[in-house]
């Protein structure tokens, strides 16, 4: 008798680690922060939104109908080719849900834009390890695994970093823009993934990438959508957390060498200021599109840097060593 019920326990337990795993829903939004129909329905999107437990999102800022989209301008080339990718460029807001496009005149705030992609089941498992190095750079691994027996054909792999939280307020009024699409690690239409046919066999895709010093990088994270290539359907979805495996080489270092680094804006540039000098170490300013202005050595503990002409706004600067490590980032107002 107790052979015969850990026999049937044994089956049991067999049959759950072959079974389906929940399927992640990803929900792909594609705004602009001078789209003044954005700033009409994007709060009741993200209301929504919000409602809805684990749904991923991730927002794009395709360059039409407004190109001068400060969002947009950062990585015009990918923002406008994800777009281009659901056939949905030249007007915003727009949403994807599950890889099915959501029709422009549908109620983005009426939570039955969900209903039909929750509680669904997918063969597939996605895990995301991400790794921070230094003030700059950051490494994705996607590990994708069979839970379950299935017939699914050719896939692709979409994997990008975005900044969950952006202060900025677009022309349209919006002063906080979430989850935004910074730059891509796979081409943008994905790459061609085989999901293995053995349960528990994975498949891992890898990629590093430097992180631009407008990004705030305690604020990015890895999402990974993996999708039928023919008809663009999500089999399964995966987002990190912004500060997951966040392995800071030398944080302390760098800790107190940020802490001694002080900048201020001027009438004719910005001073930075050192309470040890550093040698070797140099400051860059840039635009908020990313574009490098001035790029120049410091050479004493306390140094007024001329900047470019420039119309008065907001900057980004990076001090940085000898080696192109970070030492400091921020935002300056320059006049």
């Amino acid at each position: 008798m107790k052979k015969t019920l850990l026999f049937i326990t044994l089956i049991c337990l067999s049959r759950l680690s072959y079974s389906q795993v929940p399927k992640k829903v990803v929900v792909e939004h594609f705004t602009n922060t001078k789209c003044s129909a954005c700033a009409a329905r994007n709060p009741g999107f993200y209301t929504n939104f919000n409602a809805q437990s684990g749904v991923i999102h991730l927002a794009v800022h395709p360059s039409s109908p407004y190109s001068a989209c400060v969002l947009s301008m950062h990585n015009p080339s990918e923002n406008d080719a994800r777009t281009n990718y659901y056939g949905i460029f030249g007007g915003t807001p727009r949403i994807v849900i599950q890889g099915v496009i959501i029709s422009a005149g549908a109620n983005y705030a009426s939570s039955t834009i969900f209903t039909p992609y929750l509680g669904q089941t997918s063969p597939a498992s996605i895990k995301i390890v991400q790794s921070k190095y230094g003030n700059d750079s950051i490494r994705s691994r996607i590990v994708i695994k069979t839970e379950a027996t299935h017939s699914l054909g050719s896939m692709s792999l979409f994997v990008a970093l975005n900044e969950d939280t952006i202060n900025y307020t677009g022309s349209n009024g919006e002063p906080v823009h979430y989850d935004v699409f910074r730059k891509s690690l796979t081409p943008t239409s994905g790459i061609n993934i085989t999901l293995p046919a053995n349960v528990g066999d994975s498949v891992v895709f890898s990629n590093s990438s430097n992180v631009n010093p407008s990004w705030n990088f305690s604020h990015i994270k890895t999402i990974a959508i993996l999708q039928e290539t023919l008809n663009k359907n999500v089999v399964q979805a995966e987002s990190s957390e912004a500060n997951s495996n966040n392995n800071l080489t030398g944080l302390n270092s760098f800790t107190s060498l940020n802490q001694n680094v002080q900048v201020f804006n001027s009438k004719n540039g910005v001073i930075i200021k050192q309470e040890i000098f550093i040698e070797n170490t140099s400051v860059i300013i840039y635009d908020l599109t990313g574009k490098i202005l001035l790029s120049k050595n410091l050479s004493s503990k306390s140094e007024t840097i001329l900047t470019p002409n420039t119309s008065a706004g907001i900057y980004l600067y990076a001090i940085k060593s000898k080696d192109l490590a970070v030492i400091k980032t921020g935002k300056i107002f320059l006049d």
